[in-house]
């Protein structure tokens, strides 16, 4: 029992490092963040947080084709 409530945790992390690479931490950073406070925490705190300069320039930059 607690082996898998400790691998569901874990996932549960790399979820919300995946969700956040594209964010200004990034990957290792929401990782890091998920494991020390929770990823429920986490996943508030990527609703509110800044997408990364880079993405925010390929939103703004008009695709050509």
């Amino acid at each position: 029992m607690p082996l898998t409530v400790i691998v569901i945790y874990l996932l549960a992390c790399i979820l919300c490092g995946v969700m956040g690479r594209n964010t200004t931490i990034g990957f290792m950073g929401h990782f890091l963040l998920a494991l020390i406070l929770t990823p429920l925490l986490n996943f508030l705190i990527q609703a509110v947080g800044r997408q990364s300069s880079r993405v925010r320039d390929q939103l703004r930059t008009p695709t050509e084709r």
